[in-house]
């Protein structure tokens, strides 16, 4: 097996054939949490007919026959857009049990930045917008319909735009307001580490990595959809997310358009970027890695300081083969890759806010 090092991530994704007029997006990490807190600084899309949102989600969820539906939401209604709605969803794809709630946005979300947050733990759910908390699901008390405690899978973090069918929701769709766009500014993911934290409620959380969008393609983190949904009329796919002037883009367009004609809104944002954030601590210094080739098909990692560590390999088609995320300790750590079949991968390690990409030829 030879290994390269390579400068820049790759973006590779998956060709897709789709059927609908219209297009959205949406983008989601590869990592899965039991719980923690998640925010993010965004200009959010709102024209009737559309969603808008942040989202933590099950990657099961939808499978139904018993498996636990679980969800916890942020989203921006287009027929609304000087409000949010929180929700938890639980039960099961046969049977959704949810809670909405809506809460004022001014300026309005699709007029302005701002920092939107959730918090999950064992004990309760919070939703905050700019640093103020709104809404608490609390076990025992405010959490009426005993949702909190049935949000028993792990869940990814993700962020979409779509349109509903239902107008009742979210208004009739006009075509002519397209394309649309929601911006992300940053990303931050912190565990829930009650006791020993330093951000968050209580001090409660440790901040686990922050994404500004600075590179000229997704951190290896962040994995894009290509598919759709009942009720949906757009297909999701990965041609409406960009990286562009460190920023995400999602967006919703007629089919075959895209977003690379997206302008940013506020191109001399005096509060862009991480250090500019009031509500949150700063990203923690990167910890390193180091990929080095093993025998026997194998690679080593060289892990300079105990933490989490995530690791992704693709092949040249970008399909994901092979992915992990564990807490090793610092050293040596072998990765066996043996059941792989010949040919040449990508192999993605990232710790804190370090990543590293190499290429793996294997024989």
């Amino acid at each position: 097996m030879n290994i390269k090092k390579i400068s820049t991530a790759l973006l590779l994704t998956a060709g897709s054939l789709f059927a609908k007029d219209y297009w959205g997006a949406e983008l989601y990490t590869d990592e899965t949490y039991q719980y923690g807190r998640f925010e993010a600084r965004m200009q959010m899309a709102a024209e009737s007919g559309l969603v808008s949102s942040m989202f933590l989600y099950h990657n099961d969820s939808y499978m139904g026959n018993g498996e636990p539906w679980v969800e916890v939401d942020i989203e921006v209604l287009g027929k609304a857009p000087g409000s949010f709605q929180s929700n938890i969803i639980s039960g099961t794809a046969e049977k959704k049990v949810t809670s909405e709630k809506h809460h004022d946005v001014n300026p309005q979300a699709n007029q302005s930045f701002h920092v939107y947050a959730m918090e999950w733990t064992d004990k309760y759910v919070a939703w905050f917008l700019d640093g103020v908390e709104v809404r608490k699901a609390e076990v025992g008390s405010t959490d009426t319909k005993n949702q909190v405690q049935a949000l028993v899978k792990q869940q990814g973090l993700r962020f979409n735009i779509w349109s509903s069918e239902s107008e009742a929701w979210v208004g009739a769709f006009d075509p002519n307001k397209l394309p649309l766009y929601q911006y992300i500014d940053w990303v931050k993911v912190y565990d829930y580490t009650p006791g020993s934290g330093d951000a968050g409620t209580g001090n409660n959380f440790k901040l686990r990595y922050a994404d500004d969008f600075n590179g000229p393609a997704l951190d290896i983190r962040w994995n894009t959809g290509d598919w759709t949904f009942d009720e949906n009329r757009v297909d999701i796919t990965s041609n409406n997310v960009a990286v562009k002037d460190g920023y995400a883009i999602i967006g919703i367009t007629k089919a075959g358009q895209g977003v690379a004609t997206a302008t940013i809104p506020m191109p001399n944002d005096p509060n862009k970027g991480l250090d500019s954030n009031p509500q949150s601590i700063k990203a923690n210094p990167s910890v390193g890695s180091s990929i080095k080739l093993g025998k026997n098909n194998s690679v080593v990692l060289q892990i300079a300081e105990t933490g989490n560590v995530f690791y992704k390999v693709t092949n040249t088609r970008g399909e994901v083969v092979l992915k992990n995320s564990k807490t090793m300790s610092k050293g040596t750590h072998s990765v066996s890759l043996s059941k792989l079949p010949a040919g040449t991968y990508f192999m993605s390690v990232s710790q804190g806010n370090n990543t590293e990409t190499m290429q793996l030829n294997i024989k």
